[in-house]
C-alpha cells in the first residue's frame, strides 16, 4: 500500500472490519483505490439504476458493504473524492440511522439494552426510506429525474463558483451597481 495519509487510517478500518468477518480473507494491496473508485461510482444515477434493476441493491451482504463504506464520509477520506454526490446517494441507499451499532457508543456504558431496543425501532423506520429509494431507482423515469437534479446542482454550483463566464464587466469582491 502506498504511503498516503489515509492509508494508515484505512488500515485501521480494514483491521477492524477484517477481524470481525473472516480472518482468512486476504485483502488486495490496492483496496483503498478500489473502494475509492466504487464509492465514486455511486454518484452515477445510471449505475444505481443498474444495481437496482439487477437486484444487487436488495442483497443484505451488499447493503452491509454499503454501510461499511460510510467511513468515506470522514474528512481524512472524503478529501480524495472527486464526486461528493456519492456520499449523498450512499446515505439514501443505507440511511445513517439504519446501522444498529452506530449510535451505541457514547462512552458512559449506561442504558445499552434500552438504547439498542430504541435503535432497532429507528432502524425499521430508517430502512423504509432506504428501501423506497432503492425501489424507485429501478424505475427509469426516477433515474432520469435524479440525473437531471444532479445536473442542476452541478450547474448551480459551477455558476456560484466560477460566475456566468460571459460577463467580463464584473469586478471581483464587490457589487457594481
Amino acid at each position: 500500500m502506498t504511503a498516503e495519509p489515509a492509508s494508515s487510517a484505512n488500515a485501521e478500518v480494514v483491521t477492524s472490519i477484517s477481524s470481525s468477518t473472516a480472518p482468512s480473507i486476504t485483502l488486495p494491496p490496492n483496496r483503498f483505490e478500489l473502494e475509492l473508485e466504487f464509492v465514486q461510482s455511486l454518484a452515477s444515477p445510471a449505475y444505481l439504476h443498474y444495481l437496482a434493476t439487477s437486484g444487487i441493491l436488495y442483497q443484505s451482504s451488499f447493503l452491509d458493504f454499503l454501510r461499511y463504506l460510510r467511513y468515506w464520509k470522514q474528512p481524512q477520506f472524503a478529501k480524495y473524492l472527486s464526486y461528493p454526490h456519492c456520499l449523498y446517494f450512499l446515505d439514501l441507499l443505507v440511511p445513517p440511522s439504519s446501522d444498529p451499532d452506530e449510535n451505541l457508543e457514547d462512552g458512559d456504558g449506561s442504558g445499552g439494552g434500552e438504547r439498542k431496543k430504541n435503535n432497532e425501532q429507528q432502524t425499521n423506520s430508517a430502512t423504509d426510506s432506504g428501501e423506497a429509494f432503492r425501489r424507485e431507482m429501478a424505475q427509469l423515469p426516477f433515474r432520469n429525474f435524479v440525473h437531471e437534479q444532479q445536473f442542476y446542482s452541478w450547474q448551480f454550483r459551477s455558476a456560484r463558483l466560477y460566475g456566468k463566464g460571459s460577463e467580463g464587466g464584473k469586478e471581483e469582491g464587490g457589487d457594481s451597481g
